[in-house]
């Protein structure tokens, strides 16, 4: 009897412990539910903070490279206006000298023919009073002639000869001279000159003359 009530007395005293037990099992269990589920949080929180930070740098890195690709566009531009703007310079110096060229050598070009063209004139004049003062020789050689001729001799028709030559001669450079009064810019005449006439003329008159006073 007394250990059957003793037996019975330490189970009745045994039992009320086990909900205690009970009790701190759940709460393990229920603080190691809740540990897991703050870790799960807080890597889920870190992941998406994670994947947020990365969005943020691909939306970085993409403004950026907009930005670098503006600068460039930017930076083109501004060079192919500056090229432009130096080619257009330079061609416009070029064209300033090449009109500065050919204004000189116009320039040039209307001198000389000025200087030309005064020498001509200039030459005109001269070969005109030539002319001139081998009029006024031939009349007084002609005047002289008759002078001295005696119409009975040889030598006197042959005078009449040269002087008939020297008044044909006379005719010639007078209407030679004429010319002259028609001339064009450079000083030369419109109508052609008759050297050659005025040349054999010339030298008939001086053949008849040199005939005459060597009888």
């Amino acid at each position: 009897m007394d250990r059957s009530q003793k037996s019975g007395s330490g189970l009745s005293r045994q039992a009320p412990g086990r909900p205690l037990v009970f009790g701190v099992l759940l709460s393990v269990l229920a603080a190691c539910s809740s540990q897991s589920a703050r870790e799960a949080a807080v890597a889920e929180a870190e992941v998406a903070n994670m994947a947020a930070e990365q969005a943020a740098a691909r939306e970085a890195a993409e403004i950026e490279r907009q930005r670098a690709e503006a600068e460039e566009r930017r930076r083109l531009a501004e060079a192919e206006e500056r090229e432009r703007r130096r080619l257009a310079q330079e061609r416009q110096a070029a064209e300033a000298e090449a009109r500065a060229e050919v204004q000189r050598l116009a320039r040039e070009q209307a001198e000389r023919a000025e200087r030309e063209r005064r020498a001509a004139v200039a030459a005109a004049r001269a070969e005109r009073q030539e002319k001139m003062d081998r009029i006024a020789a031939l009349e007084q050689q002609i005047a002289d002639i008759q002078a001295e001729l005696d119409s009975d001799s040889e030598q006197a028709l042959i005078m009449q000869q040269a002087i008939a030559a020297a008044e044909e001669l006379l005719a010639a450079l007078t209407a030679e001279v004429a010319k002259y009064e028609l001339t064009d810019e450079s000083g030369s005449t419109i109508e052609p000159l008759s050297k050659d006439l005025i040349a054999e003329l010339e030298a008939r008159k001086d053949e008849l003359v040199e005939r005459a006073r060597g009888l």
